[in-house]
């Protein structure tokens, strides 16, 4: 059963969830046109810049995510033991089951 109170914090976890999406696409996307710009260069350009910049929103967004816990059981929503690399992406809590979808 979902709370009231319980909103505003799926909300955030859903948020983190699409901005986290969205910056994986944005990452992929800066390292094809970095490959294809490289041609041998040494000096930096614009697209060192835009990928630092993308990096540092990237790490912000991890820490935001590692910080989420979910309304129903209190355990870290993103951080899973069982997964491969500790953190997941999925729209439920691997503790309880809750999800984000319940919003709508």
């Amino acid at each position: 059963m979902m709370l009231v109170g319980e909103l505003p914090t799926l909300a955030r976890i859903r948020g983190l969830r699409r901005a986290i999406i969205v910056l994986c696409i944005l990452l992929t996307l800066w390292w094809i046109l970095e490959f294809l710009n490289f041609a041998g260069r040494v000096s930096p350009d614009p697209f060192d810049v835009c990928g630092v910049a993308i990096l540092a929103a990237g790490e912000w967004l991890v820490l935001q995510a590692w910080k989420a816990r979910c309304p129903g059981c209190g355990n870290r929503f993103f951080v899973s033991s069982a997964m491969p690399l500790w953190f997941h992406l999925s729209s439920e809590c691997p503790y309880c089951k809750q999800s984000v979808v319940e919003l709508d």
